[in-house]
């Protein structure tokens, strides 16, 4: 009887203090030991449920949720490769379980698909921001997803319109994604296929005929007396009051969550914030008006951080409940696209608010209050002059508003007939 279980490699930790995860099988005294290829820290594994825990609300994300997928995949190949090998009677070796199941076999002179992907990933992480790279895990764990449930494996060279379109029936179909995520997954697949290409991985160039429209979102943000309310509200619970410092910080100088997070004390200068952007890795300068430098006075101290550690889903978390204790509950409307189809959702707006709204906050109330175009990119680190026609729009939509408004209030004097 065959045994498959995953541990962490003992007496080998990286530079972070992390080890190694290893898949064992064990067959008729026989064992044969698989690199999974992450590595995670022992105080996040759980030995009971052989899978990576997820971190605290205090701490960084430690990418439990990718590394657990490749695990679960891992399994799964594991537990078919025994089940053919006693099927058809083939001898279970460790070559055998090896060339079925690693996700970084080779076959003949060629890579295997997802071995080859995995490299890109390596080779990726020093240029790419942590999210991007997680992002690309993410990616692979749906390509691997749709290669079990189509029950043909994927070739680095079939990568082709036949391939588009059952992957696209199978995002679309199965899967359920909106169109602008399934965009971004594609988008991602020509990275690699181009970087595989370069690398006479792959041999055509089929992939950069692939096609996906991308939907333009409603924007989502807080009016000015929304976001004023809420950075003056008096909340009773402690995790609700920092959640919402950094919710309106962000909102007052237009940075992401992973910004934050390794904000430091020596980032903040007189009357600006100068550090290296996480997703563009260029260093930036960020100015702080008043309502952001209040917030950092009540972090003011020795700590090196410059706020407490909230990871990013507690933090839309609490942000929810800050909005809904607020009671922005104004039905807000808002369109999906799946595969050209469209389903209208109806919420309170509190539902709607996640960290990603305070930098939308930031550069439309910044259009609203008359700044400046340039100045908003060069703050927000924005390229594409496309991104900002939606709040440029809101922005006139908001002043013709308040025009109308305001000279609707007045009366006319009329003047006496001669």
């Amino acid at each position: 009887m065959a045994n498959v279980h995953f541990y962490l490699k003992p007496g080998q930790k990286n530079k972070k203090g992390q080890q190694p995860v290893i898949m064992r099988i064990t067959h008729d005294y026989s064992r044969t030991i698989i690199f999974v290829g992450h590595a995670v820290h022992s105080k996040y594994w759980s030995q009971k449920n052989e899978k990576v825990k997820p971190p605290h609300a205090n701490e960084e994300t430690n990418h439990h949720e990718a590394i657990n997928a490749t695990i679960e995949a891992y399994y799964k190949r594991a537990t078919a490769a025994l089940a053919k090998a006693i099927s058809e009677k083939i001898p279970i070796t460790e070559a055998y379980l090896k060339n079925s199941i690693t996700l970084k076999e080779e076959k003949g002179t060629t890579k295997a698909f997802f071995g080859i992907f995995d490299e890109y990933i390596e080779m990726s992480k020093p240029i790419r921001a942590p999210r991007t790279i997680t992002g690309y895990n993410t990616v692979k764990q749906f390509l691997m997803d749709f290669e079990e449930a189509s029950g043909k494996k994927i070739d680095i060279n079939t990568i082709d319109n036949l391939f588009f379109d059952r992957f696209r029936t199978y995002a679309f179909s199965v899967r359920k994604v909106q169109d602008n995520y399934f965009s971004k997954i594609v988008n991602v697949l020509k990275s690699f296929m181009n970087w595989s290409y370069d690398r006479k991985y792959a041999k055509t160039l089929t992939h950069k005929k692939f096609s996906t429209p991308e939907r333009e979102k409603e924007i989502i943000y807080l009016t000015k007396d929304e976001l004023f309310d809420l950075l003056y509200h008096k909340f009773e619970s402690k995790k609700l009051s920092h959640a919402r410092d950094l919710f309106c910080f962000m909102c007052f100088t237009g940075l992401r969550v992973s910004d934050l997070r390794d904000l430091t004390q020596e980032h903040i200068k007189e009357n600006e914030i100068q550090k290296t952007i996480v997703k563009t890795q260029k260093i930036d300068r960020i100015p702080l008006n008043r309502f952001a430098k209040e917030i950092l006075l009540k972090y003011k101290g020795d700590e090196v951080s410059v706020f407490p550690k909230i990871s990013s889903q507690k933090l839309n978390d609490y942000i929810k409940d800050c909005c809904e204790e607020l009671k922005m509950n104004e039905p807000v409307r808002i369109q999906q696209f799946i595969g050209g189809k469209v389903k209208t959702v109806v919420k309170p707006k509190y539902e709607f608010i996640t960290n990603h709204v305070a930098r939308k906050t930031f550069v439309t109330l910044s259009f609203i209050f008359g700044m400046d175009t340039k100045i908003i990119k060069s703050i927000t680190g924005h390229k594409k002059d496309s991104s900002f026609n939606k709040y440029i729009k809101i922005a006139e939509e908001f002043k013709n508003v308040a025009l109308k408004s305001a000279w609707d209030k007045q009366t006319a004097t009329e003047k006496p007939k001669a």
